[in-house]
Order: structure tokens, then C-alpha cells, then sequence
């Protein structure tokens, strides 16, 4: 078995993402980041138990936007539990045993150059639309997509909407996560980096769990899936504007989601097959 997750608002949590309800307690955390001296992310530590008990039992690859910088800050990777491969950089990169793996790179790198508008001229047209009322600088990732951060309440989410749906026949994704704004070609995407992975291994279950509409590729191709009760993907489930029907969600929102997660997919790892008695309560119902 193969488990994929993101990390950010699925696994792993700064504190203004918490999302602890009122009154509710803080569970037992440890910080898995320091950045500029400062204690940036944490995992609760019954979820760090269950995550090394599942990676002890399959295979359980990181996956994230960040760059390989970002990544390598993450101490729990590095101390802890060293992941044999890693996604990074929103599956432009794969890490295997703390090298890039320079073919996976070369190939994605030929991909985007056939396929998609170029970086400069996808960053021009975003400029026109972009102000620094609500924009801070954009930045490039690792040579392969773009980011910026944004003040959230000021982002006119129509033209975003509109530049949106204009990238996509471009393929280039847009993504709005947080208070950032993600701009990325469609061919660095975190599934087809899963799996070439998972032909590497000749693993054939694979479950997946991602928040945002960036790990919605690697969601909808997976046998199995699940998202937390917060995040980009949980906002287009309660408005009714899901792209996919065969997703479910944790019970529990922030920090306390990773529980959720990683209990679904204990089951998996424990059985190797789904067990009945899950099937009916995945989702959150409001």
C-alpha cells in the first residue's frame, strides 16, 4: 500500500490554522518546523504516532507545493521518519533518498515546454490583472510555477474566477489557498509524480489525502481518498461545486483532522483492504 498525503492544513498545522472550536483543548503537539527561529508548524503527537505506525506497515510518501527548501525545513522528516521519496514542489520534484531525482525533472521540464504557455508570458497577463493592493511580489518555484501572497479579503475573486477558467486553456492551474495565490502549469501536478512512484514500486493500492484543488488530481485518481473538513476542497463541497463524487471527509476540522486521516488509513495499512463498517461514516454532515 501506498499512502500520499499533502502536508499543510492536512497533515501538518501552523497555529492560525488550528481551527480548534471553542473550548475545545489543545491536543499534545510538537513543533516539525522552525523557520527565522520561530516555531512555524506542528503535529499533533497522536497523529505523529500513527503516521511512523502506518509508514512502519506500507509506503508513505510526502507531497506537497513546497519547495525543496521548504521541505528539508520540516524536522519530522529529517529526524524522526526519513521518507525513502518525497513530492515536491507540486510534484515538479521527486525527492528519493534525499537526492532529486534529476530524470523525473528533465521529463516534467520537456512536458511543459511542449504543452503549456510559457512562464513569462502566463506571469504578463496575470500583471494585468494583479495590484498591489492585494498582491504582494509573485515569486518563482523551483524554476516551475508561480506564487504570491495575498491580503484574502481584498482579492477580487471574480477576475480571479475569470483568469482562472482563461489559464486553464493556457494549462495552467490557478489556486487560491489560504493567502496564497498559486499559479502552476498543468503538467507539474502532485498525481503523475505519485504515480511514477507507485510504477517504481509496483504498489498497487494507493490511497491519497490532500485539502486544496492542487491535490484534487492525485484525489480523483487514487483507489481511495480523503480530505479534512476545512481548506479549499471542503469550500466547494458546502457549496455544492465539488469536482468529484467519490471523496470523503474527516469528521473533524485543523489540527484535529490529521486523526481523522490517518485513522482511515490505518485501516487500510492494518487490513490492506477497506473495512465495511467505514463506509458509512466518513463524511461530516452539517
Amino acid at each position: 500500500m501506498l499512502f500520499a498525503s499533502d502536508l499543510d492544513q492536512t497533515l501538518i498545522y501552523s497555529p492560525k490554522s488550528f481551527r480548534l472550536l471553542p473550548g475545545e483543548p489543545m491536543p499534545a503537539a510538537s513543533s516539525i518546523e522552525i523557520y527565522d527561529g520561530r516555531e512555524i508548524s506542528f503535529m499533533a503527537d497522536n497523529a505523529i504516532a500513527k503516521l511512523k505506525k502506518i509508514a512502519s506497515q506500507s509506503i508513505f510518501v510526502p507531497v506537497t507545493t513546497r519547495t525543496i527548501d521548504q521541505y528539508l525545513r520540516i524536522s519530522l522528516f529529517r529526524e524522526n521518519m526519513i521518507p525513502a521519496y518525497g513530492v515536491v514542489s507540486n510534484g515538479g520534484n521527486i525527492i528519493v533518498d534525499g537526492v532529486v531525482d534529476q530524470a523525473w525533472r528533465g521529463q516534467v521540464a520537456m512536458v511543459m515546454d511542449q504543452m503549456c504557455l510559457c512562464p513569462e508570458d502566463m506571469l504578463a497577463s496575470f500583471n494585468e490583472l494583479c495590484h498591489e493592493s492585494w498582491a504582494g511580489p509573485m515569486r518563482m518555484a523551483d524554476g516551475l510555477f508561480y506564487y504570491c501572497v495575498v491580503e484574502r479579503d481584498k482579492v477580487p475573486l471574480n477576475d480571479i474566477e475569470s483568469f482562472a477558467v482563461w489559464a486553464g486553456g493556457q494549462q495552467w492551474n490557478v489556486s487560491l489557498q489560504g493567502r496564497k495565490l498559486y499559479i502552476v502549469p498543468q503538467v507539474v501536478n502532485k498525481w503523475s509524480a505519485v504515480a511514477y512512484i507507485r510504477d517504481i514500486l509496483q504498489e498497487k493500492l494507493v490511497i491519497t489525502a490532500g485539502d486544496s484543488l492542487l491535490d484534487l488530481c492525485m484525489l480523483e485518481q487514487a483507489d481511495y481518498a480523503i480530505a479534512p473538513a476545512h481548506g479549499e476542497l471542503w469550500d466547494c463541497y458546502t457549496r455544492g461545486a465539488l469536482p468529484i463524487q467519490a471523496l470523503k471527509f474527516t469528521k473533524q476540522a485543523g489540527i484535529l483532522a490529521a486523526n481523522d486521516i490517518l485513522d482511515y488509513v490505518d485501516r487500510f495499512a492494518v487490513n490492506g483492504t477497506k473495512p465495511v463498517e467505514y463506509e458509512v461514516c466518513a463524511l461530516r454532515n452539517f
